[in-house]
């Protein structure tokens, strides 16, 4: 007597490959974060702004490893969640004074923006597809294959962080040489040194009709701008520099135009 088998359900494949293509969107996002934050974030005046990079980098090695193991609706809405988050702080930071005091502009910083931009709408699109009922969220993979999986993300993860930290700490370390101890005594008088999302000293000393140099030694562009409006700088990318010649005492107040928890001041004495 033959035995009839049940169709494969419609969609079963393609779900799972869209589920499984949802996972390395996210998780590749959530690097991204983890990268920015090992690069410079975790240097902002703000630490909330730090903070918030990490807990996205865990949310979506978490939510990633999820996708790839479960098929559950309440997991694919936690990834498209996690992709809307991300998308709606890239959004406020671009406007008003941004999020924690971090203002960009554009695709900055590049090309992580980009990347990450990309990973995110990725996965949301991907992930609602899974909604279709002829698609659906394929199916759940055995045990034998989940673990290695999650263990392969969760691996990636560590290793990307401990690679990142590795590679911030020697990139600053001759910056850190060549400024003394803590990075805050410049080169020659009249210059300022910007890294670590800060400005280096942050008080300086000059005379009337003497020129300050701003020089980016941060991985991500910087600007220059007088609270009084004397001077601005256009965005100053990493390795460039900016000038500007003071022509009349007085104490003048900047900051950073794109990170406005920044600041500094230049005296002018006659």
């Amino acid at each position: 007597m033959s035995r009839t088998h049940s169709p494969t359900p419609t969609g079963t494949t393609a779900g799972t490959a869209l589920r499984c293509l949802a996972a390395v969107a996210v998780f590749t996002g959530g690097l991204v974060h983890l990268q920015l934050y090992l690069h410079g974030y975790r240097s902002l005046p703000d630490a909330d702004l730090g903070r918030s990079f990490v807990l996205n980098a865990v949310a979506s090695t978490v939510v990633a490893v999820a996708l790839i193991a479960r098929t559950d609706t309440a997991v694919r809405l936690a990834g498209m969640a996690v992709s809307v988050g991300t998308l709606g702080a890239f959004a406020m930071s671009r406007v008003g004074d941004g999020v924690f005091g971090l203002r960009e502009h554009g695709l900055q910083p590049s090309p992580q923006a980009a990347i990450a931009l990309v990973a995110e709408v990725a996965a949301l699109l991907l992930l609602a597809l899974t909604f279709i009922p002829t698609i659906g969220a394929g199916e759940r993979p055995s045990a034998r294959l989940v673990l290695p999986a999650a263990a392969a993300v969760v691996l990636v993860a560590v290793a990307a962080g401990t690679w990142w930290d590795h590679t911030a700490s020697a990139a600053a370390s001759p910056a850190d040489a060549s400024t003394g101890a803590g990075g805050d005594t410049p080169s020659a008088p009249g210059s300022v040194e910007v890294k670590d999302f800060a400005f280096h000293p942050a008080h300086v000393t000059v005379h009337v009709g003497d020129t300050v140099t701003w020089t980016n030694h941060d991985q991500f562009s910087h600007s220059v701008v007088d609270k009084a409006g004397t001077f601005r700088s256009d965005p100053i990318t990493p390795g460039h520099t900016f000038q500007h010649t003071f022509d009349a005492a007085g104490t003048y107040t900047y900051f950073c135009g794109i990170h406005p928890s920044m600041t500094a001041t230049v005296v002018v004495t006659g």
